[in-house]
């Protein structure tokens, strides 16, 4: 039994730190107090030092790290977060039940203790083409996996509402063995809300103004606040939280690419930005630790009290988030490398040449256009005149040209324009692209955006920035085109140099390839791209590129 001594320790029930004991046994708190009777075969003296429970993301993209799930925890570890539900969508959308298992096995070689959550939409809808579909009958077998927790994110939110037969199976499935539903509400209304509370879904992650976050409160809904690479809403929801309501905010990262990850960190960056915002630090780990568990109806985990997992950060100085010390299950976490990764190789199966990039406009013609709105997902969908010559689109430093190719059965792809890139030369492409992960390209000029096409299919998926023909970087992605099988030093090494290749031919200060892999994802406003064409959100229909 170990026993930790000298600590000033959370009580995230009363939202204080207490002098107290710890007794450890067994992966779990035996005791929360001092003993008479209780011998330790080991103790730890804190040393006045504060312990916290060890952070938990409550709602996250393994595949958005580049990362596989092992390597993923190294990372998450030494930033304190000991615990992370997340949805695997992305490599069910590119191997359906395959992907799954790999995801499942892979994250049993992190001491971090990954929560899953089954994908509910692969894929994600009619509108594009995935490499695999999973109906409820594929999934259900899987909550027989301890690791599985519920049905993740439900974002097709037009099936719920027309009661498609699936999707309501879907749902019934995780709460007949017992799980539970999140939800994903973006741009639903107030009534809409209702519709997804009818079904029990009782989580959303994309609220983006403290008038959202309290109409999911008004639903009793669990606000997970979004603080992402791309989309970071945490500041703007800040403001909703007082000592009445808080148990029904926690915080959750959804994307964050490795740079970000290794950089600025996980749930703990939320933590210090909720501090930094005026929150005290025992409101703010709380929100981090327990109210995410509450939220995602884990148990035994988030508090560090009798009977719940030893996980905790013990920290020097309460205000600060700086780990000295993590412990996952009662183990102290090393720095030892993880185990070798396996190889989840998904060849890319398309034609293309760049005969297949020329786009029809005509001189004073309007196209509808993405233009992207800088660290967020969502969209504007302009209506301009856009430069042509000879009656054909051409990129200026403002409108660049974007393709989606079908990656799994050649099928074929679609055109469109995209404000905010700022490519003034060259072009940039990968094979994230959410949710089906398509191939997807902007660029400013088509030999360059042909070599990217090329480039992606010879090394089997991956992301490439092409500055000119005798100049190209690149990072392979081994695993379904969407992570690496590398160490994430390496990874990080890579992401670095893709970076610096982009800022070669853009200016723009946010994440462009995080940027880029929402820019198909045809569930949130406001315009889209994906295989099948250019997808109006507000309309929910295809349109034409040109008025």
């Amino acid at each position: 039994m170990l026993h930790i001594v000298n600590a000033h320790i959370l009580n995230v029930f009363n939202q204080t730190f207490e002098k107290t004991e710890l007794w450890i046994e067994s992966g779990k708190i035996y005791l929360r107090g001092t003993s008479s009777e209780l011998v330790a075969d080991e103790t730890y003296d804190a040393k006045g030092q504060y312990l916290v429970p060890g952070l938990i993301d409550a709602h996250m993209h393994i595949e958005s790290s580049l990362l596989r799930p092992a390597e993923l925890g190294r990372v998450l570890a030494a930033h304190g977060v000991t615990s992370a539900v997340a949805d695997p969508h992305e490599l069910a959308s590119v191997s359906g039940t395959q992907g799954l298992d790999y995801m499942l096995a892979d994250a049993r070689k992190s001491p971090v203790r990954f929560s899953f959550m089954l994908p509910s939409s692969v894929p994600a809808t009619a509108f594009e083409h995935a490499g695999a579909i999973l109906q409820a009958q594929d999934l259900e077998p899987f909550y027989a996996q301890p690791e599985v927790n519920g049905l993740a994110e439900v974002m097709d939110y037009p099936a719920v509402m027309n009661g498609d037969p699936d999707m309501l199976r879907k749902i019934s499935d995780a709460k007949k063995h017992g799980k539970h539903v999140d939800g994903h509400a973006a741009g639903l209304t107030r009534e809409q809300l209702a519709v997804y509370r009818k079904y029990g879904i009782t989580t959303d992650h994309e609220a983006t103004s403290v008038q959202e976050a309290q109409a999911r409160l008004d639903a009793g809904m669990s606000v997970l606040i979004r603080q992402g690479t791309v989309e970071a809403d945490e500041l703007a929801l800040l403001p909703a939280v007082n000592t009445t309501n808080q148990q029904a905010f926690s915080f959750a990262t959804d994307d964050k690419s490795v740079n970000d990850l290794v950089e600025h960190g996980s749930i703990d960056e939320s933590v210090q930005m909720a501090i930094a915002a005026g929150l005290s630090p025992e409101q703010a780990y709380s929100m981090a630790s327990y109210h995410a568990a509450l939220a995602e109806r884990l148990t035994d985990i988030g508090a560090l009290t009798d009977g719940y997992y030893a996980d905790l950060v013990v920290l020097q100085d309460k205000n600060h988030f700086k780990p000295q010390h993590v412990m996952i299950n009662g183990a102290w976490v090393d720095e030892q490398p993880v185990e070798t990764a396996e190889r989840h190789d998904m060849p890319l199966n398309f034609t293309f040449n760049q005969h297949d990039l020329v786009l029809p406009i005509q001189a004073n013609q309007k196209a509808h256009v993405i233009k992207v709105m800088p660290h967020h997902i969502t969209t504007e969908h302009e209506i301009t005149e856009v430069p042509t010559k000879d009656d054909q689109f051409v990129s200026d430093d403002v409108y660049n040209k974007m393709v989606v190719i079908e990656r799994y059965h050649d099928l074929g792809h679609a055109l469109g324009i995209i404000n905010g890139l700022g490519l003034r030369k060259g072009a940039i492409g990968q094979t994230v692209a959410h949710d089906s992960h398509n191939v997807i390209i902007a660029g400013a000029d088509d030999t360059a955006m042909q070599l990217a096409a090329d480039t992606l299919r010879d090394m089997q998926g991956g992301q490439v920035v092409v500055i000119d023909e005798n100049h190209i970087v690149t990072l392979p992605l081994e695993i379904g085109g969407l992570m690496s099988n590398q160490p994430y030093e390496q990874v990080y090494e890579r992401v670095q140099a893709l970076k610096n290749a982009f800022h070669e031919i853009s200016d723009i200060n946010f994440d462009p390839f995080l940027t880029l892999s929402f820019m198909a994802l045809p569930v949130i406003p406001s315009l889209k791209l994906t295989d099948q064409g250019l997808f109006d959100f507000e309309k929910f229909t295809f349109i034409d590129l040109v008025e």
